[in-house]
C-alpha cells in the first residue's frame, strides 16, 4: 500500500466519504443509541432523533467543507497515507468543535464549552472510526488492484477531476499543446492523426510528460522527441520542430528549452 490511489482525492472518492460519515453516524445513534449520546442528545424541549438528525447536518457541512479544499489542494500538497490521516483527524476535531458548540447552546450554557469539546472528540472518534477504517481500506485495495493491472508503456491522461479520459502508447503521442482551460493530446491512430481534448493543465501533466520521455520545448507544448525530424531556426532566429508526420504543423521550440530538446533527439 506504498502508493497512495488516486481515488481518495478523486471526487467520487471525497463524495463516498461525505455520504457515508454523517448517515453511519445517524444510522448508529438511532439504533443502537449509545450511553453517551442518549445522555446529551435526549433533551428536555427536543427529541434524540432532533437533535441527532441536526448533527448529522452538522458532519455533513464540516465534511463537505473540507473535503472541497481537500479536491482544491490535494496537487499541491502531494497527498500520502500519514497525510490523509492527519486530515482526516482534523475533520474530527472540526466536527466535535461545532457539535460541541450545538450542544453547549442548546443546554443554555449548563456544560463548559472545552469540556464538552473533549467529550464530543471521543464519541465521534469512538463512531466515526469504523467507516473511516473501512473507506481507507477499500481505497487502498482498489489503488492496488488498478497498480496490478498498470501498465507503465501506457500514458494513462487523466481530467481535473482525475478520472481516466485518455490511455495510449507513450510512442504515439506526438505533442501536447495548451489551450486554454484544456490541453490537446495529438497522437498516431494507425496512419491517422488524432487529437484528443483534455480539461487539465500543462502543470496537472509534468509528472506524466517527464516519466514518459516528452520534453517540454515551449510553454505552451510538450513533444515527443521521438518524432523531431529537424529542428530548424528561420531568418528571425525562431526555432521550430519539424515532425515526421506529413501535413503537421511545426511545433515551436524556445531559447529556454532548446538545448534539452536537442539534447533528447
Amino acid at each position: 500500500m506504498n502508493k497512495f490511489p488516486a481515488i481518495m482525492t478523486a471526487l467520487r472518492g471525497n463524495l463516498s466519504f461525505l455520504v457515508t460519515l454523517p448517515l453511519f453516524w445517524l444510522s448508529f445513534v438511532l439504533i443502537y443509541q449509545p450511553p453517551m449520546w442518549a445522555t446529551l442528545l435526549e433533551m428536555k424541549t427536543t427529541s434524540l432523533s432532533f437533535n441527532a438528525t441536526i448533527i448529522m447536518c452538522i458532519l455533513f457541512g464540516v465534511v463537505l467543507i473540507s473535503r472541497a479544499i481537500l479536491l482544491a489542494v490535494h496537487r499541491s500538497l502531494s497527498m500520502s497515507w500519514s497525510k490523509i490521516i492527519q486530515w482526516e483527524l482534523c475533520e474530527v476535531a472540526i466536527m466535535s468543535m461545532f457539535v460541541a458548540l450545538y450542544i453547549t447552546l442548546m443546554y443554555r450554557g449548563e456544560y463548559a464549552y472545552f469540556h464538552m469539546v473533549g467529550n464530543c472528540l471521543y464519541g465521534l472518534l469512538l463512531t466515526l472510526i469504523y467507516p473511516y477504517v473501512v473507506l481507507n481500506l477499500a481505497f487502498a485495495y482498489v489503488g492496488e488492484k488498478e497498480k496490478e493491472v498498470y501498465d507503465d508503456s501506457l500514458m494513462r491522461f487523466v481530467d481535473n477531476t482525475q478520472k481516466l479520459k485518455l490511455m495510449i502508447a507513450s510512442s504515439a503521442v506526438l505533442y501536447v499543446e495548451a489551450d486554454e482551460n484544456y490541453v490537446h493530446v495529438r497522437y498516431m491512430e494507425g496512419e491517422r492523426v488524432k487529437d484528443y481534448p483534455l480539461r487539465a493543465s500543462m502543470k496537472s501533466l509534468e509528472e506524466l510528460m517527464q516519466k514518459h520521455g516528452l520534453l517540454r520545448c515551449q510553454r505552451s507544448y510538450y513533444i515527443n522527441p521521438q518524432h523531431i525530424k529537424v529542428l530548424r531556426r528561420d531568418k528571425e532566429g525562431m526555432i521550430s520542430a519539424e515532425l515526421d508526420v506529413p501535413n503537421q504543423k511545426s511545433i515551436p521550440v524556445s531559447p529556454k528549452y532548446y538545448e534539452a530538446v536537442a539534447k533528447g533527439l
